[in-house]
């Protein structure tokens, strides 16, 4: 694990945050799997436990959709979240697709994307930056933090999802190939994006989903039960 992330004990619940971040006014996090308490309905009650009084979650649709929230816009499907109110928890949930936390200090303006292996291909994460760019926010000043996800070292994927990323540009670096078998690494395949739009301040929580049963729920291991909640909200 990236030691620059700390794990943050809340109730029951635990993330993992910056505390640097923190400190200049976002609240953020990608926190761990639901504690049994939680039972089946495990994002209503991570919602409650953090006390999300406003917020956005919709249903996520492994698209490349990125609705910007301002003047009390409250979408209800889409994958990315770019957070002009102050003090709107944008929220999405994973289980082993990545999430991406977009950040400007120099602008009160964040952004949360879930970008699986199709948001992924679609380029969601560069979406993110071009309407933060809209803003005027210049991609130089935007930082990234890279959730966990599952690895390059457990994604195993087939041929038909391999031509897609290499129909969209990507060399054998983000589809590697090992006795035999194909792995996606969707962390790398999301920083080239963001450094190919001048987004070069990334930190990576360094963690896979899939290997750490300890602290995330994996839709892979878990046969799809289960999810996770990540979050950032720019306090004002």
């Amino acid at each position: 694990m990236n030691t620059r992330f700390k794990l943050i004990q809340h109730g029951e619940w635990s993330y993992l945050h910056l505390p640097h971040l923190e400190r200049s006014g976002f609240f953020h996090g990608f926190v761990t799997k639901p504690p049994p308490s939680a039972g089946e309905a495990d994002v209503r009650n991570a919602l409650l436990a953090f006390g999300f009084e406003s917020h956005v979650l919709m249903d996520q649709e492994h698209g490349d959709e990125v609705h910007v929230i301002a003047d009390g816009e409250r979408p209800t499907a889409g994958d990315g979240l770019v957070l002009v109110e102050n003090n709107v928890a944008g929220i999405i949930k994973t289980a082993d697709c990545l999430p991406v936390i977009l950040y400007s200090t120099r602008e009160p303006v964040a952004a949360i994307v879930h970008a699986g292996w199709s948001g992924t291909a679609l380029g969601i994460v560069r979406n993110a930056v071009h309407e933060m760019a809209f803003l005027g926010v210049k991609p130089q000043s935007i930082g990234a933090l890279i959730g966990p996800g599952i690895g390059p070292c457990c994604y195993e994927v087939q041929e038909d999802v391999a031509v897609i990323f290499r129909s969209a540009g990507f060399g054998s670096d983000v589809v590697q190939a090992r006795a035999g078998r194909l792995f996606l690494d969707l962390k790398r395949a999301n920083r080239l994006m963001l450094e190919a739009e001048d987004v070069t301040k990334i930190e990576d929580t360094e963690l896979c989903t899939y290997c750490r049963a300890d602290l995330f729920v994996s839709a892979r291991r878990d046969k799809g039960r289960g999810r996770q909640i990540n979050f950032v909200m720019v306090r004002g």
